[in-house]
């Protein structure tokens, strides 16, 4: 009987465990390049284990304040950390950008709307650090994948109006985007055609841990979570990735997407590859990182650069 009732208090606590908070796994840390300064494990806010950031920045002076690029990792609102993109950023900082790589909330954390405030908290921590790391605080794009991409998207389409700036610091600094390319993104959580374990995830994320939450309580959030409850003319221009052979995010949403937006009369490029699954962006590599770099280089170049190298970049800041 005795051990019965160990068995009993041990199953009762296993559920518990999953629903605790997880510090990132900070997992293959990479070794930057020579010429790259890798600032590790900030916070921009205090408190929680999530509210951490990497900055990774040129080694070489720059008479000029530099563009800076926010990088937003996926993971299914469920994990991933902020060394996922880390080659991307330096390769980014090796052509002259301050790049900042957050995490954020996951569902078992905190359903939304934790994780976009916590992606536009670390916007704002950039502009508010903008001194600091030599950052040009009006010019900053962005770029994420999946459910990385989905927060990129939604805060350079979203303003203070929309209500999701959370109640994080660096309150009087912008979150807004100058630029963002977004891959594999979810453009409406409420879209008939997803994918099973896409609309359960999707549900988990308005729902959180409280399983109570009403249908229409649900639907609500998944809306308030959508980027295309946001469609307006005025956004920063925009590059949508995405694969028609994509298994986990399904590319019907993100075709009605960009319709709605070019309609509204939003500056979108969308690259829209037959053959491409959920890891488009790598695999059209070709095209896609040909893409993002001159996005970055038309939206965020200072306006002061007149004196190129011939790639569009100017030769004091690179």
């Amino acid at each position: 009987m005795k051990t019965h009732s160990w068995i009993v208090l041990l199953l009762a606590f296993i559920p518990l465990q999953s629903t605790l908070a997880q510090a990132p796994s900070k997992t293959n840390i990479p070794t930057a390049p020579d010429d790259v300064i890798f600032h590790r494990d900030i916070h921009y806010r205090e408190g929680h284990d999530r509210w951490m950031l990497n900055v990774i920045a040129p080694r070489k002076n720059s008479e000029q304040p530099r563009p800076a690029i926010v990088l937003i990792h996926g993971g299914g609102w469920g994990g991933g950390d902020h060394y996922r993109f880390s080659k991307m950023g330096f390769l980014l900082a090796q052509k002259g950008y301050v790049v900042i790589s957050p995490t954020y909330r996951m569902i078992q954390d905190a359903p939304f709307p934790a994780c976009i405030h916590d992606v536009k908290n670390s916007i704002r921590w950039l502009r508010a650090n903008a001194k600091r790391y030599n950052v040009n605080p009006k010019r900053i794009g962005a770029y994420g994948n999946s459910a990385g991409g989905t927060l990129a998207l939604t805060a350079a389409i979203t303003t203070k109006e929309d209500g999701l700036e959370g109640d994080g610091p660096y309150q009087d600094y912008s979150s807004a985007l100058q630029a963002v390319i977004c891959s594999g993104a979810v453009d409406n959580m409420r879209h008939p055609n997803h994918s099973k374990r896409a609309a359960t995830v999707y549900r988990k994320l308005a729902k959180g841990g409280n399983r109570k939450l009403s249908d229409a309580a649900t639907d609500e959030i998944m809306r308030q979570a959508s980027p295309s409850t946001y469609i307006r003319k005025d956004v920063p221009p925009i590059i949508l990735v995405h694969g028609a052979m994509d298994k986990v995010v399904f590319i019907d949403s993100t075709d009605e997407f960009v319709k709605a937006m070019k309609t509204a009369g939003a500056d979108v490029t969308y690259l829209r590859f037959d053959d491409g699954t959920h890891g488009v962006m790598g695999q059209k590599r070709s095209k896609t990182y040909p893409a993002m770099f001159k996005l970055f280089e038309q939206n965020l170049q200072p306006l002061h650069c007149t004196s190129t190298n011939g790639e569009g970049r100017c030769l004091s800041c690179y």
